[in-house]
């Protein structure tokens, strides 16, 4: 397990989220063959993670085609997403920041892979927040929010060069998409990026995962988001205010002989 400075998300990312995301690390068994991020948002759960393991393999997904096509970027152009948030951030204002907001949904879809990152680092980054302080992911309804666009071009590079040097899948697709690719003794981490997640959906993937012999790690949604559902416990040493819950597959990992610092 290596240590180094905390790389920061591609783009807005909450202080809550940022919090976290250490300790759903830190949940981690001390090695990690296959590790599963879907409903990737933030992602800082996810490079907290590929620093901590250089020996895993991930595969990160989400059914957001902007979020996936940010991480994309990053890894195979990130000089080419860098300069187009700076062109965008060059002219921002509120009349910018509404044309941006307001292209149509084919036109975005028909945008270059990198066009359409900046485009969401752009507006996550100067959009005004929900109402729970947490930046958003859809931006149909967004609010100017934000004078200066929030982003981290030096950030941007680092998590790169990480991206390059780990074993990392990027894919679009659902939660039993990923299902499939999940195999016994992999970890997946579930850090949505709301409670208004499919709480149906996603203790029906949960359950999947189990019987599949894969740990689960996840961060609470509130009010005891996972309490009562069968095989997750929540971790005695995560913060009073950020509980951690894990399933019985991963508690056993644990178990067997892992340390953590938390």
């Amino acid at each position: 397990m290596t240590r180094s400075r905390r790389i920061p998300s591609p783009y807005l990312e909450s202080p809550r989220r940022r919090r976290v995301s250490g300790f759903l690390a830190a949940a981690a068994p001390e090695e990690i063959r296959g590790c599963f991020l879907p409903l990737l948002d933030g992602g800082a759960a996810a490079i907290a993670l590929l620093q901590r393991h250089p020996e895993g393999w991930f595969g990160f997904s989400s059914p957001n085609p902007d979020v996936m096509a940010v991480w994309e970027s990053v890894r195979d152009d990130v000089g080419g997403l860098v300069a187009g948030i700076q062109d965008l951030a060059a002219a921002h204002d509120p009349a910018r920041f509404a044309a941006v907001r307001d292209q149509p949904a084919e036109t975005v879809e028909r945008m270059p892979s990198v066009t359409r990152a900046a485009r969401f680092v752009y507006l996550r980054g100067t959009a005004r927040p929900d109402a729970a302080g947490e930046p958003l992911q859809e931006f149909g309804d967004a609010h100017y929010g934000r004078d200066a666009v929030a982003f981290d071009a030096a950030g941007l590079r680092e998590l790169a060069t990480l991206l390059r040097s780990r074993d990392v899948s990027l894919s679009v697709g659902s939660l039993f998409e990923v299902l499939r690719e999940v195999g016994e003794d992999d970890v997946v981490v579930l850090d949505p990026p709301s409670a208004a997640q499919d709480a149906r959906e996603l203790r029906s993937f949960v359950g999947a995962l189990a019987a599949k012999g894969a740990g689960v790690i996840a961060s609470d949604l509130g009010d005891g988001f996972y309490a009562g559902w069968p095989g997750m416990v929540r971790l005695a040493e995560s913060a009073n205010d950020e509980p951690v819950w894990v399933n019985t597959v991963l508690q056993r990992a644990r178990s067997a002989g892992a340390r953590h610092e938390w």
